[in-house]
């Protein structure tokens, strides 16, 4: 079955396509222009997301939720042969990005569980995911305000990631990514959470990466001069 390699934005921004499929899709934003776009708002507004202030949630939800969940039949699909083969495709896609789906939920409405709460902010799911992959290409560089970043590339993936806990707190200012071109920055979006991380699409040769650190919400184009630059092909 021949998939529209353009309707698969939303699926690798949420890091749920196969690694087959990342690594076809990441080929297809070498050429696409807009897919580059759609992926990087996406992956923006996950951030977002992810930074919205908790809300404690009711005292007995959690214990509703647990007990539906214990109550509630696990049933196999009713399918055809053929279906069954599109089926074992789409199961792993579909439960990653399910998987995504309520982690961000549980991030929103502050669920947690007890013994977590006290513990520091652990570094995204898909940022660990680019540095762990097995043909992972990593650095560690310094920043020009004092800070440590660790960079990995990974071309099965198509993507980039950055760990950026060694990064200095902020205080009213925001880190912003560039993917810069031609001497033309383009934003690849904002460090909500430097405990977080980012990742995004390797840009494509001949483009820098940097950081700089702007006003909240980020700026059109640089202001400050890069605390860091960094060549995704050298890493």
């Amino acid at each position: 079955m021949s998939v529209d390699l353009h309707t698969l934005a939303g699926a690798y921004a949420l890091d749920a396509l196969s690694q087959e499929e990342a690594a076809d899709f990441a080929t297809h934003l070498q050429q696409c222009p807009s897919c580059r776009e759609e992926v990087l708002e996406m992956q923006d507004v996950a951030a977002r997301m992810g930074a919205v202030e908790a809300t404690p949630p009711p005292s007995a939800l959690k214990a509703r939720v647990l007990a539906a969940a214990d109550q509630q039949p696990q049933l196999p699909p009713r399918v055809t042969p053929i279906e069954k083969a599109r089926s074992r495709r789409w199961q792993p896609r579909l439960a990653t990005a399910a998987a995504a789906v309520v982690l961000l939920a549980a991030g929103v409405l502050g669920v947690t569980r007890p013994w977590e709460s006290d513990q520091a902010p652990a570094v995204a799911a898909p940022v660990t995911q680019v540095f762990t992959a097995p043909d992972a290409h990593t650095a560690t560089v310094r920043t020009a305000n004092g800070g440590r970043l660790r960079v990995a590339t990974s071309a099965a993936r198509g993507q980039m990631a950055v760990e950026t806990g060694g990064l200095p707190k902020l205080k009213d200012r925001t880190y912003q990514i560039w993917a810069i071109r031609n001497n033309r920055p383009t934003s690849v979006g904002l460090i909500n959470d430097t405990d977080a991380g980012k990742v995004m699409p390797i840009p494509a040769a001949g483009t820098t990466v940097a950081i700089t650190i702007e006003p909240p919400g980020g700026s059109k184009q640089p202001t400050q001069r890069p605390i860091v630059t960094m060549d995704p092909q050298a890493v």
